[in-house]
């Protein structure tokens, strides 16, 4: 039986899911998704105005870059769980199968990078959001806020 070399057909179905969760997960773990996205119950900031710059620092996505925009929700790490099963529903996509939306309306704060911001002194502007949430799931956990 002769020797068969590498088979460089069969690796590619392998990269392009590798990317494609790359790409739809930020980082494609629950736990990243966590520490982007979840503060419940909302972390109490004096001055309230500064909750963006102190949130962003703290979680990693302000210091050497500042990610430009990015969303906190305030609601139990089970709930927003709860949307990749009952709490929400499928949303088609042209390049993802695993989006769905919740079922519930949910708050957050919206953090914007503000003009002036740079690198070690990022600065955000906070707005209050209400509105349902589409996330990507990955094994029944969010993984990527979509935005």
């Amino acid at each position: 039986m002769a020797r068969q070399g590498p088979r460089p057909a069969l690796l590619l179905p392998l990269v392009l899911l590798a990317a494609g969760l790359a790409q739809l997960g930020e980082g494609a773990t629950y736990q990243d998704f966590v520490n982007r996205h979840v503060d419940y119950e909302k972390t109490p900031i004096n001055p309230e105005r500064l909750y963006c710059d102190r949130m962003m620092q703290r979680r990693g996505m302000a210091g050497r870059t500042c990610k430009p925009t990015n969303t906190f929700l305030h609601a139990p790490e089970a709930q927003l769980q709860a949307i990749c099963g009952r709490g929400g529903h499928h949303v088609p996509h042209p390049r993802y199968d695993n989006l769905y939306e919740s079922n519930d309306v949910i708050s957050g704060t919206l953090c914007t990078e503000a003009p002036g911001s740079r690198p070690n002194d990022c600065k955000y502007r906070e707005s209050p959001v209400r509105s349902r949430v589409t996330v990507g799931c990955v094994r029944g956990r969010p993984v990527h806020l979509q935005a």
